[in-house]
């Protein structure tokens, strides 16, 4: 999942409530665990969490990602198990669930590889830089990019477990994907077929 943080808004804790309650309305709508678009919405509605700002930066807790030197942080009860955005300042950043972390350790790998991809790959900032000339409806630039997107970071992130040996990472991934079906994992997102198949691809390149 992908955001591109609010510059304008001030207060971390005033914003903090109308941001997880507008993601987790998101939530109901669509019951998926990575919704890029969201986190648009979130973000272009000014409701963007400035996790990598100094203010931030003292209360939320910070993990190592051993998948890439972007700033991870943790937050419990939130909507979505993870996401990447930049920080009001244009830092990379990812934040990840908790609950998600300690429920599901090997999935939240998959997640914390998959995230860091979104950054790797320009996925972030190509997104950040769109959205400057798209006028007041982003999220109609991007829908028809998020296929893409999500499966370039699958396989990406697959490959980075791949360095780190780490198959089961991979495994629940897949697995956690395969429970979609044919369904969408999320709006304009591929379906849970496309997704696993897509991971056990590169699971198996050379």
């Amino acid at each position: 999942m992908l955001a591109v943080m609010n510059r304008h808004e001030k207060s971390f804790w005033r914003r903090l409530p109308h941001a997880l309650l507008f993601a987790g309305q998101g939530a109901l709508l669509g019951g998926l665990n990575l919704r890029l678009w969201i986190a648009v919405a979130v973000a272009f509605a000014g409701f963007g969490l400035l996790y990598g700002d100094a203010q931030a930066g003292r209360w939320l807790p910070e993990i190592e990602n051993p998948y890439c030197a972007v700033k991870t942080y943790v937050l419990r009860n939130v909507a979505e198990q993870a996401s990447s955005m930049t920080d009001s300042r244009g830092r990379p950043v990812i934040v990840v669930n908790g609950l998600t972390l300690r429920a599901k350790p090997d999935y939240s790998k998959f997640l914390l590889a998959h995230e860091c991809c979104h950054h790797s790959l320009g996925h972030v900032a190509n997104a950040k830089k769109g959205f400057g000339n798209v006028g007041p409806r982003p999220f109609l630039y991007i829908a028809p990019q998020l296929k893409r997107l999500e499966l370039e970071a699958d396989c990406c992130a697959v490959k980075i477990l791949r360095e780190h040996r780490d198959g089961g990472a991979i495994e629940a991934g897949r697995k956690a994907m395969s429970m979609f079906g044919a369904r969408p994992t999320g709006a304009h997102y591929p379906t849970g077929i496309e997704r696993a198949e897509t991971i056990m691809g590169c699971a198996v390149e050379r």
